[in-house]
């Protein structure tokens, strides 16, 4: 028997075997009082012979024998589902005990992550970590309803696959039967999902486990999950309003969220120039305001030079006057950013104050009292070094109007390539068929790609592209990315090979599961809504992976391994 069942019994009806977890004791009176827990939901239990239980802990795992009553008009508890009944205890029997609890099983707990980790079992038994869980299983459901609406059908990929290079490190695996030589976790399903296309699928989707060895953040793991697809003979515009239907559905079924279709869609240099990011939270109105015309003429040093090396002056007018330590407290947060400063001027009845305030023209004085009562805040510099600033800026002095919103937005027309630390890299991977192809041959450095990102309320949900299908194009962009023919040959020779037997025109997107969860139920990092995830550095104390092996393990796998030292 399960709590909710009784909902189908009356007042003073026999209550048998009914399991679930021991909650909070408390006596009172010469009473007893218990919460029993289920995988559902709570109900009171109550004893005149509290003397009989004394060994009763709390998480011990027990079955109830008693009678169903109904409390009294001042004890009903309205917060819960069952807070109006209580069980009289007439039998009691422990199923299993409970050793001392290394936390409290309950909500916003001050709990180092470590510790619930090392406990996850038990950190799961929390009300907040089993909606999220529930609501993880809740959502793959639907995505698969989704996906079965839209006829496309569940396809599986290998996990054991061939290392090629797709941003991030590689996961490796030893072959024991092949001596030197080593598998990769996919760090997407990429390559394979194209090759159904090229096989004559019509399309292919699959939830899918991804593996990426890279730097930790709050919002990556090691190990995640998407959801993958791919669609034949799609373009952009087919996949979006795939995605599109897929998300109203999700939300709706499993969050009770109506959403309008189509999405907001706006290109990469358009989010940069309006908010600073290719992740706007549209959620905040406000957008970046250019003010490089009323410093043409500039005395002002940095602003000229900045000027002068065709870059931009820009920021955000507040209609607020922002007291001098709201200033300096948004200038630390800059320069911590890397800014070398928060720019700005305070107009207060139609007088400029600020450290720059004496420098200005009377044009630029004019231009700026336009504004009155009111701080301006800017940056100088190049639009791509600013950007950031820019963005941090706008998330720290703009509120969000309603939190529960949810604002989704297409961002298109990426540049092909970009610099991430310091080399050359494909935006989003070197599959993504460039927008124009001899453009791309003739400047690959200014070339736009078929790429589109989805981000919903500032954080980016997923990446997808139309994919190259013709194998001349492929080994053009593998060689302007800077492979050389037998980097190439060696790598993706066997995938040139495939794109050689009649490609189909194909495009595709991948979800990611974990953010998408974590912010419909407003968590603090996506490890909140996995059920056993790594650390930060990659770690699990549940487990205590990745561990050591052996000598003799290692020697069945032809590894060995050198000293390793701690460098000072």
């Amino acid at each position: 028997m399960v709590i909710s069942d009784l909902s189908n019994l009356k007042n003073k009806e026999e209550v048998k075997d009914l399991r679930g977890w021991v909650d909070t004791i408390r006596h009172h009176g010469g009473l007893m009082f218990f919460e029993l827990r289920d995988h559902e939901t709570n109900v009171q239990i109550v004893t005149d012979k509290p003397n009989q239980f004394d060994n009763l802990k709390n998480e011990f795992y027990v079955s109830v024998t008693g009678t169903l009553v109904n409390r009294k008009k001042e004890n009903v508890n309205k917060e819960v589902l069952f807070g109006d009944l209580e069980i009289e205890l007439s039998n009691l029997e422990v199923i299993s005990e409970s050793k001392t609890l290394p936390f409290q099983i309950e909500d916003n707990i001050e709990t180092d992550e470590q510790i619930r980790l090392k406990h996850r079992y038990l950190d799961i038994r929390r009300k907040e970590m089993n909606n999220n869980i529930i609501a993880r299983s809740n959502t793959f459901k639907s995505l698969r309803e989704a996906m079965n609406k839209l006829d496309i059908i569940e396809l599986d990929t290998p996990t054991l696959i061939k290392s090629t290079p797709e941003g991030a490190k590689d996961f490796i695996v030893p072959s024991r039967k092949s001596p030197g030589s080593f598998y990769a976790l996919p760090q997407s399903p990429q390559m394979y999902k194209q090759l159904f296309m090229i096989s004559g699928l019509k399309n292919y989707y699959q939830i899918a486990k991804c593996y990426r060895d890279e730097d930790s953040r709050k919002d990556r793991q090691p190990e995640f999950t998407q959801l993958d697809i791919e669609i034949s003979n799609g373009d952009p515009e087919i996949v979006q309003k795939i995605i599109e239907f897929t998300m109203k559905h999700v939300l709706k079924n499993v969050y009770s969220i109506e959403v309008k279709t189509p999405f907001t869609k706006i290109t990469y240099d358009e989010a940069m120039t309006m908010y600073g990011t290719d992740k706007p939270d549209l959620r905040i109105k406000e957008t970046i305001t250019d003010f490089t015309h009323i410093f043409l003429d500039t005395e002002i040093s940095f602003i000229k030079e900045t000027i002068n090396n065709n870059g931009k002056v820009r920021g955000f007018v507040i209609n607020k006057l922002l007291s001098r330590s709201e200033i300096d407290s948004l200038d630390e947060h800059l320069k911590n950013e890397g800014s070398p400063g928060l720019g700005w001027f305070k107009i207060e009845n139609k007088k400029v104050s600020g450290p720059l305030a004496k420098i200005l023209n009377e044009k630029e004085h004019k231009q700026i009292v336009k504004n009155n009562n009111c701080t301006m805040l800017f940056q100088s510099g190049n639009q791509d070094e600013t950007s950031h600033y820019l963005d941090t800026l706008r998330r720290n002095i703009y509120n969000i109007p309603n939190e529960n919103t949810y604002e989704f937005v297409w961002i298109d027309d990426f540049p092909y390539f970009e610099i991430e630390n310091g080399e050359l890299q494909p935006s989003h991977h070197p599959f993504t068929s460039p927008k124009d192809t001899s453009e791309f041959l003739s400047n690959p450095n200014d070339a736009k790609a078929l790429h589109y990102d989805l981000v919903l309320n500032g954080i980016e949900l997923g990446s997808g592209s139309q994919r190259i299908n013709d194998p001349k194009l492929q080994k053009d962009v593998l060689s302007k990315w800077g492979l050389s023919e037998s980097e190439i040959n060696d790598r993706f020779g066997w995938f040139i090979e495939a794109l050689s037997y009649g490609s189909p025109q194909h495009a595709g997107f991948a979800v990611g599961i974990d953010r998408f969860i974590a912010e419909m139920m407003n968590a603090d990092s996506i490890r909140d809504v996995i059920p056993f995830p790594k650390t930060q550095s990659g770690l699990d104390p549940l487990t205590n992976a990745p561990s050591y092996l052996s000598t003799l393990e290692l020697k069945e796998y032809n590894i060995s391994i050198e000293s390793i030292k701690n460098e000072e």
